[in-house]
């Protein structure tokens, strides 16, 4: 009996203890208001451009070829050396071609003589034959055998030059200026024995053309903006081209837009266009890879950092602070490209709007925080750049 008694008391005691604690208050724990950093759409100018990748090509290339027959005796040029038209790049053995000019000069002189004789022999029976001292008919002979010899003349100074011609091709020369390539034949061959030995090449750098293929909506867009119909027309306008290599992020090279094809290619809807760039220094060489941005209008813009800018299954958003400094629902964004780490907005904000680009993970629709407010970022944008360059 003692021992129930005693166990029934404590379970009352117990009870009394955990009836007192729960009637007992306590302090609710506080939760802190999370800190964001914010900042205003900037809003800027920029220029909207084309984009097109394309191949460089010398604006002028010959392939120095024997055009007579020869031993190469003498090369003239370092390769890759600049010449001018003009300058003196091989030598064919011009022996046999300063004979063959001795040999016709010979011939023209006899041919000469032989005229000269034909020629008094006819002024000599013309002045008879009005005498009536010799016959009409070798008066005419007299005629005949003049006009063969001056015939027989004209021939061998014909061959004379053609000798002289020669002569000169032995010497070979480049037609343009430009940068020329390596001898393909060394000195001590035969050229020109089958065909026109090909002996070098010479391609004029001074500027470069880049070719690309702009397609019909792209072409109708600038030719409404510029208003051009012809290549004269769109050279005096000389429409910006910017150029990028492979190995370039920025645009750095300057060029206009050259030429553009008079026939659209129905099969590619293309039109094959050309720009061409200055390259004083010979850095370009035919046969690059390039990108090409071609600036078409200018407008104003909002950028906001790539850190503000969230994805999810809808596409992608931002989130807003309003005057009170409540989360805003999340706002859909269309966004532009990208410039210097600032993201152009296309739609969905304005300038007045104040964005969380920091602490969105603290940041939930409707919860008040506390704003930060952030300058943004300063950059040089390429739309800058295209703008002080025009």
């Amino acid at each position: 009996m003692n021992r129930a008694l005693g166990a029934v008391v404590f379970l009352l005691y117990l009870a009394a203890v955990i009836i007192n604690g729960g009637c007992s208050s306590s302090p609710k724990a506080t939760v802190p208001i999370p800190s964001v950093t914010i900042m205003s759409p900037e809003e800027r100018e920029v220029v909207d451009y084309l984009e097109y990748t394309g191949n460089t090509a010398a604006i002028e290339t010959v392939e120095i070829r024997a055009r007579v027959q020869g031993f190469l005796t003498k090369i003239n040029y370092e390769p890759m050396a600049r010449v001018k038209a003009g300058d003196l790049l091989f030598v064919i053995d011009p022996r046999q071609y300063e004979a063959a000019v001795k040999e016709a000069q010979g011939q023209v002189e006899a041919r000469e003589s032989a005229y000269k004789i034909a020629k008094i022999d006819e002024d000599t029976a013309k002045s008879l034959e009005t005498k009536e001292a010799v016959s009409w008919l070798k008066w005419q002979q007299a005629v005949a055998r003049s006009g063969q010899a001056r015939g027989d003349l004209e021939v061998a100074t014909a061959q004379l030059e053609n000798a002289k011609l020669n002569l000169e091709f032995t010497q070979v020369t480049t037609p343009i200026n430009g940068r020329v390539s390596r001898n393909l034949v060394d000195i001590g061959n035969l050229v020109g024995a089958v065909d026109k030995t090909q002996l070098t090449t010479v391609v004029n750098d001074e500027s470069i053309y880049c070719y690309f293929n702009l397609n019909e909506r792209d072409l109708l867009l600038l030719k409404r903006i510029h208003q051009q119909e012809s290549n004269e027309k769109l050279k005096a306008k000389k429409i910006p081209i910017r150029l990028s290599l492979a190995d370039e992020k920025d645009f750095p090279h300057q060029g206009f837009l050259d030429f553009s094809d008079v026939k659209l290619n129905p099969e590619t809807g293309t039109v094959q266009s050309r720009a061409v760039f200055a390259n004083p220094d010979g850095f370009l060489l035919p046969g690059m890879f390039a990108r090409l941005r071609i600036p078409y209008q200018k407008r104003k813009a909002v950028f906001v950092p790539d850190t503000a800018i969230l994805f999810d299954q809808a596409g992608k958003y931002v989130l807003v602070v309003n005057e009170h400094n409540v989360v805003q629902a999340p706002r859909r964004i269309r966004t532009g490209r990208e410039e210097g780490g600032m993201i152009i907005v296309e739609e969905g904000l304005t300038p007045a709007d104040r964005v969380i680009t920091t602490g969105t993970l603290r940041a939930k629709p409707g919860l008040t925080v506390i704003p930060v407010q952030t300058q943004s970022k300063s950059i040089q944008t390429d739309s800058k750049s295209e703008h002080g360059k025009q």
